[in-house]
């Protein structure tokens, strides 16, 4: 029996088999300058703390990767030096930098590992990544790794990294995380993943401190993201399975110029007791979010949407299904990023579509759309203020007043809501709540006591900042915080029927928080987007409906509009044993086939 006692520091320099190790009180195992070392006990990897240990006992001792800056972390300049189990460079195996003892089972060579079994439970350790101009095919793997995770924005403790310009192929596979801010796959570089028929899930614990308050301002819980895409990256998930309890199931996060997310035939589950997030989130420029044929349920938002130079693009279809607690899709911020909704199905416990502070268009076409309150769209202010706010205040007591250089009557594209609706029967309301008050100009800027994502974005000791994101010189700032105060704002909904018959209410509303609530702060982030809209006669924010001949309205209550435009056999009317009457600016006018109406429009149901 090979047997090992540390009281002090032992320095290895080369790998080590034994049967038996304690490590007393003050005793610690190091590594040269460049190299780490870690621990498995029975091919399992084991944080080295003080202890004994008996078995099958490897202290294997490898190169550290030193991961230059990338994805959110170039602005930060920030590098990592990754632990890796598996590591391949340009088609090879990387054995300096590998851990063979980490592989429990299976083979591997520098262009396919197959059935490979990868556990630990150290702290932001990686399984397997692929770096260079690889082509890797990695199958029937297994990987499980338990504890915190050091900086998911750049892949850190990641199941499998792919990063510069590899192009890697997961089949068959399941990577079980609990972590927190510990992601199962991550792509950046200008690489392209591609995960068939994988299963990936991220149980965390409830962790405050790390939940920050980085993320609170759009109302988001929880402590890890699952799958994160950054750079200029590509990922395509076929027949895969997602379940986490964190904030996100698929991340976008610094990127360059264009990232793509591609879901087909895949099933998202998020939720928990402490979980409030997003089942995907396309944010940034030349970015895709594509869900195809997928099942999606999130306790938040399952799509969000802010596309920040209009060359974004989402999509929903081919019987797509999102489901949750809360809401269905958010667009927050957003400059014309266009959302389509085909052949699918948005059934959510509160609106299943909400927007605020974007200037959107919806092509919506032969799809369900349900909502609990049913609201389908919550057209509201935007009550996120950007990162680092303390409090957002909301404006109680406060009323709008008209702004004449607004107009109520012209589409502006440039800074109004559309949604086209085709082949569509809905039952429900749509909203219009948009202000002149700007929430955001009364916000309080800070943080709170908890520590974002610890410290990672706190400003340098000799700045005065609230994060770093400040302490980058302004050439090469390629993002303004707020970048989107031409979005905010009150503005025109229009809507463009196309063979759609729609029950409910189309309408200016006022727009109300929870009885009592004066300000929102960090703990109280599920008061985001969480109001009560109620028809009211427009001030700023105009309505504007236009049917084709085959459309339908049932109008269930009274409904304030700007614009009414109607085909020739297009019909407004009250529902059945009721009468509709329409006033334009206060006068009595006949709904005639072919009419067009602008004004201050009110329909009323007797």
């Amino acid at each position: 029996m090979i047997e090992k006692t540390v009281s002090d520091t032992w320095l290895l320099t080369e790998t080590v088999c034994l049967d038996r190790l304690t490590v007393e009180e003050g005793g610690s195992i190091q590594a040269p300058a460049g190299k780490f070392v870690t621990m498995t006990v029975g091919g399992i990897g084991r944080p080295i703390v003080p202890g004994t240990y008996t078995g099958d006992i490897v202290l294997s001792v490898a190169d550290l990767y030193h991961m230059p800056p990338h994805g959110l972390m170039r602005a930060m300049g920030r590098s990592e030096e990754f632990r890796n189990a598996l590591v391949i460079t340009g088609n090879q195996v990387a054995e300096a930098q590998s851990v063979p003892a980490l592989l429990r089972r299976g083979e591997a060579d520098g262009k396919c590992a197959k059935n490979v079994r990868i556990a630990s439970s150290e702290e932001s350790f990686n399984g397997i990544l692929v770096t260079g101009d690889s082509t890797y095919e990695i199958n029937n793997a297994d990987i499980e790794f338990d504890g915190f995770g050091a900086n998911d924005f750049m892949g850190v403790g990641a199941g499998v990294t792919a990063i510069d310009n590899a192009h890697v192929t997961l089949n068959d596979s399941r990577i079980v995380m609990h972590g927190v801010t510990r992601c199962a796959v991550h792509v950046g570089g200008d690489s392209v993943f591609t995960a068939n028929n994988c299963s990936f899930l991220n149980h965390s614990p409830d962790n405050q401190e790390w939940i920050g308050d980085f993320s609170w301002g759009v109302g988001f819980v929880g402590c890890n993201r699952l799958v994160q895409l950054c750079d200029n990256g590509t990922a395509y998930y076929n027949d895969c399975d997602f379940d986490t309890n964190g904030w996100g199931v698929a991340s976008i996060d610094g990127h360059d110029k264009a990232v793509s997310y591609y879901f087909k035939d895949c099933r998202m589950n998020l939720s928990g007791t402490n979980t409030h997030g997003y089942g995907s989130f396309c944010i940034g420029d030349r970015n895709v979010v594509s869900f195809d044929h997928c099942k999606v349920h999130v306790n938040g938002y399952s799509l969000i949407v802010r596309g920040m130079t209009g060359n974004a693009r989402a999509e929903v279809k081919n019987g797509t299904e999102f489901t949750g607690e809360r809401f269905g899709i958010l667009c927050i911020g957003d400059y014309h990023t266009p959302v389509t909704i085909h052949d699918s199905t948005i059934d959510t416990d509160r609106a299943a579509i909400v927007v605020k502070g974007s200037a959107t268009e919806f092509d919506i076409r032969n799809s369900v759309l349900k909502a609990g309150d049913n609201v389908i769209l919550q057209l509201m202010d935007n009550d996120e203020a950007g990162m680092f706010i303390k409090t957002v205040k909301i404006p109680v007591g406060r009323q709008d007043v008209y702004d004449p250089s607004h107009d109520l009557y012209s589409a502006d594209p440039e800074n109004d809501v559309i949604l086209n609706l085709t082949d569509m029967k809905v039952f429900g309301n749509f909203f219009n709540s948009t202000t002149d008050l700007h929430m955001e100009k009364e916000a309080v800027a800070g943080r709170s006591g908890k520590v974002t994502f610890g410290g990672m974005f706190d400003p340098k000791p000799d700045s005065d900042s609230i994060s770093f994101l400040d302490d980058i010189p302004e050439e090469k700032q390629t993002e303004k915080q707020n970048y989107d105060d031409g979005l905010r704002g009150p503005k025109n909904l229009v809507l463009n029927l196309n063979n759609t018959r729609i029950e409910g209410q189309i309408s200016s509303a006022t727009a109300a928080y929870r009885e009592g609530l004066t300000e929102i702060e960090e703990d109280l982030r599920l008061e985001m987007s969480n109001i009560t809209q109620t028809a009211a006669p427009t001030v700023n924010n105009g309505v504007h409906v236009c049917m084709d001949t085959n459309s339908t309205w049932v109008v269930t209550d009274t409904s304030y509009l700007t614009k009414l435009e109607l085909g020739k056999a297009s019909q407004v009317k009250a529902p059945a044993g009721k009468t509709l009457t329409m006033t334009v600016d206060g006068k009595e006018t006949e709904l005639l086939p072919g009419g067009g109406y602008q004004g201050h429009i009110v329909l009323t149901v007797a």
